[in-house]
């Protein structure tokens, strides 16, 4: 479990996070949505150590983690995986390569061990016949995929992806849904998602948390925010004409 308490940062005279709280549940989905330059991207930085809130807490498992010296900071980082925007692949290693190279990195495992670890995780995610491809050889969803089981290979405790779903199509993005929410309960992962895909909210959003200028102003599950009265989080959820019917179809209800 990662916790926030009364977290606020900013930078020059810009108040960027304004006393944020929030509770995040291992072997759960965890989703933060909010508009550009709301504070999300800067809540992950202060989760990981990339910034250091002015005030408040992260604690991971009771941990307060800018409290802690440099190494007991890194053994925490060692238990975090991340799906980068991008997938952020090796351009010049193949997909067994690109997930290897974590184990190689971090882990005391021998180098048969990394290779059967590499290979199992490339089976779960549906890649086992792309072993020796290259990123430039693999469509979107074949990248995010490797960028999976890359993020999950050195089996961590919690796992932070940013916008998984960008730029890929409807399909592939279900796919990677369901993959991420089926890892997370198969090993129990404290998942926190930024996104501001509203498919994957709806679908797998056990926990969703709406940042709004700073704040959190709302949170609840997919299905709560269909019923939910909270202005600022009906008017960035239903943006699209689509979901606008489909809000007022399930009021005429």
């Amino acid at each position: 479990m990662i916790e926030l308490q009364n977290i606020k940062k900013s930078f020059g005279d810009n108040e960027v996070l304004k006393g944020v709280s929030l509770t995040f549940e291992t072997g759960s989905m965890n989703l933060i949505i909010g508009a550009s330059g709301s504070g999300k991207t800067t809540i992950a930085k202060c989760m990981v150590g990339l910034h250091s809130p002015d005030s408040g807490k992260v604690l991971f498992d009771g941990r307060d983690f800018h409290n802690l010296n440099f190494k007991e900071q890194k053994n925490i980082r060692k238990d975090i995986g991340f799906l980068f925007q991008g997938s952020a692949l090796f351009d010049s290693m193949t997909v067994e390569e690109n997930v290897s190279f974590p184990l190689q990195m971090f882990s005391s495992l021998s180098k048969n061990e990394v290779k059967e670890r590499a290979q199992m995780y490339l089976e779960k995610v549906g890649l086992s016949h792309a072993l020796k491809l290259y990123p430039s050889e693999l469509s979107g969803g074949m990248m995010k995929r490797v960028g999976i089981a890359r993020a999950i290979s050195a089996g961590p405790k919690y796992l932070f992806c940013d916008e998984p779903n960008s730029g890929l199509d409807p399909q592939t993005s279900v796919v990677i849904d369901e993959l991420i929410s089926s890892l997370t309960k198969e090993f129990n992962i404290t998942t926190i998602i930024i996104t501001h895909d509203m498919n994957s909210v709806m679908s797998i959003g056990q926990n969703v948390f709406f940042i709004h200028k700073g704040n959190l102003l709302w949170k609840g599950s997919s299905k709560e925010i269909l019923t939910t009265k909270e202005k600022e989080l009906t008017d960035f959820v239903y943006a699209s004409s689509f979901l606008k019917e489909v809000k007022n179809q399930i009021i005429s209800k």
